[in-house]
């Protein structure tokens, strides 16, 4: 069995002064582009009247988002005076083009939701690549089946660097990862690799 994700926003309020904010900023940013990076972060960004931020994250489990969060520079630095986080269910609105999930109960499973429709889809760890030379399945992770979803969706390697906060480069990587776990060569390919791997699961 693979494991389940669960989403989170994340509410993180600032101390008063803004002198340790300014110190250990860069810090948090990197931080949190290597969580990006990772699939962990999904997007966020500060309050406008800069007194904290919200950030909308996906981990196993609440404990695993707490040791991701008390890591952050700024937590390390007691910049954070006060940390909020809840499980969320994206079911509306724009955050549905990017291919986001919504966890859908006990059962720890996940929806996919698609130009405003829930359709059944895999849990995150259980998308995986069955190659037609071998027996084995490879998984992809979380975050390599977003970055999929979103190359399916049309959106080039720049666009899908710019909505993770990443460097073009990054993306390439991913994708480099994913075509050789899915055995093909090239973007035209992968609407029907991902059929064929969501076929055999469903066997």
């Amino acid at each position: 069995m693979g494991e389940s994700y669960v989403a989170f926003v994340v509410e993180l309020v600032f101390r008063g002064d803004e002198t340790d904010r300014l110190s250990f900023g860069e810090a948090h940013r990197t931080y949190w582009k290597r969580m990006a990076a990772r699939g962990i972060l999904l997007g966020g960004g500060p309050w406008r009247d800069g007194t904290g931020e919200l950030l909308v994250c996906e981990a196993r489990d609440r404990g695993t988002l707490l040791r991701v969060l008390y890591a952050d520079p700024y937590a390390q630095a007691q910049v954070v005076g006060e940390l909020r986080v809840r499980e969320w269910n994206a079911v509306m609105g724009h955050v549905v083009l990017a291919g986001l999930e919504r966890s859908t109960g006990g059962a720890g499973t996940h929806e996919r939701i698609r130009g405003g429709v829930a359709t059944p889809a895999p849990p995150a760890a259980r998308v995986v690549a069955v190659r037609e030379d071998a027996a084995v399945r490879e998984e992809l992770t979380a975050h390599e089946r977003r970055i999929a979803t979103m190359m399916l969706d049309g959106l080039t390697n720049k666009q899908i660097a710019e909505s993770f906060t990443v460097s073009t480069r990054a993306v390439e990587l991913h994708i480099t990862r994913i075509y050789r776990k899915l055995d093909i060569r090239r973007r035209a390919q992968l609407a029907a690799a991902i059929d064929r791997f969501e076929a055999a699961l469903a066997c």
